[in-house]
């Protein structure tokens, strides 16, 4: 199994995410958080399974939300770099 490390920016990047909804529905706010680490337990399963985008950082979408998550492997590490949602981002 892979240990998860967040860069500082996507610890940041998780509870401003949370704080944002949180704002206008808790209930919401909880269940976003909850995919997104359901989506990071599944990069720990299957760290390379998904799109190798640039100097070996990679991009997760998770499903029902459609949050990005940008992450790096090395050895039995996942880095978790950052976490963000934009309609119209072309990768």
């Amino acid at each position: 199994m892979f240990k998860v490390i967040f860069y500082n920016d996507a610890q940041i990047d998780y509870i401003e995410l949370w704080q944002y909804i949180a704002d206008n529905n808790l209930y919401y706010a909880n269940e976003v958080l909850n995919k997104i680490d359901k989506s990071i337990e599944t990069i720990c399963s299957f760290p390379f399974i998904w799109k190798d985008m640039w100097y070996n950082k990679r991009l997760l979408v998770e499903p029902t939300y459609k949050f990005k998550i940008v992450y790096e492997v090395k050895w039995n590490i996942i880095y978790i770099i950052s976490i963000f949602k934009y309609k119209n981002l072309l990768i």
